[in-house]
């Protein structure tokens, strides 16, 4: 393989960042041989051709809205035992959970031990099903139901998000990005994911690998406003998270 020649080298690039993984500019450098701007050229080459998306010191994977979680369940998913486990030994006996939406989440509900005196406060009438079909007390905040993660958002939903208190916030992500943080695909599913943790004295992230290293279209939370964060993604993939202060828990 010559890596001299720019398609091959945009090949294998375009490769790694289909996998989820990010692209540094001075490590793939080093690694091809060839100088920082050369690596700089090919990551704007793949940018055009949709394949990239820029960030500061290399790229990302670019991030496509997720289709509606109501088609999303119905094609089924392999969501991780051990993702799953690991978020339900974070969550521990904490007694009011606010607990967002997405397929990811669901599953960690759907693996939540009964636990007397629990509530689970959620804007998703999914997860609200869940608990009740669980015994676990829920609370519903309603509001105009979105699509993309199936959550009620609004100025409604914001208020009631606004006048609780909860012990821990358990949040899914479309995206998880060192620099951007936590994002969304929904603008205003990103305002409530931000109520929630506002609302709550800890955010847990429950996030796939797929997720690690992209950014969504709407900045939610600051890595540093992130207290945990569990995902099946590799060391090599998570190593990214690593410099912020957010507690990183691999199930990979």
């Amino acid at each position: 393989m010559n890596l001299n020649v720019p398609d091959t080298r945009q090949a294998e690039l375009a490769a790694r960042l289909s996998k989820g993984h990010q692209i540094v500019a001075a490590d793939a450098a080093d690694e091809y041989g060839v100088s920082v701007d050369t690596i700089r050229r090919d990551i704007l080459a793949l940018e055009t051709d949709g394949k990239a998306q820029r960030v500061r010191g290399g790229a990302v994977p670019v991030s496509t809205p997720a289709m509606p979680l109501h088609t999303r369940l119905e094609e089924g998913s392999s969501i991780s035992r051990g993702l799953v486990k690991a978020a339900v030994q974070e969550i521990g006996d904490a007694q009011t959970l606010l607990v967002d939406g997405g397929s990811t989440v669901l599953a960690v509900v759907e693996d939540l031990p009964v636990q007397g005196g629990r509530l689970v406060i959620t804007p998703s009438p999914w997860i609200a099903i869940a608990c009740q079909y669980k015994g676990i007390a829920v609370f519903l905040l309603g509001g105009t139901l979105r699509p993309q993660g199936g959550i009620a958002t609004g100025e409604a939903a914001l208020d009631r998000a606004a006048g609780v208190a909860a012990d821990i916030a358990v949040l899914g992500a479309c995206g998880l990005d060192e620099e951007f943080g936590l994002s969304s695909d929904d603008h205003d599913e990103a305002q409530m994911k931000r109520a929630m943790h506002q609302a709550a004295n800890r955010t847990i992230v429950v996030t796939e690998k797929t997720k690690v290293g992209r950014r969504a279209r709407h900045r939610t939370l600051a890595m540093a406003e992130i207290d945990t964060i569990v995902t099946d993604a590799a060391s090599d993939v998570a190593s990214v998270l690593k410099p912020t202060t957010t507690r990183l828990v691999l199930t990979g």
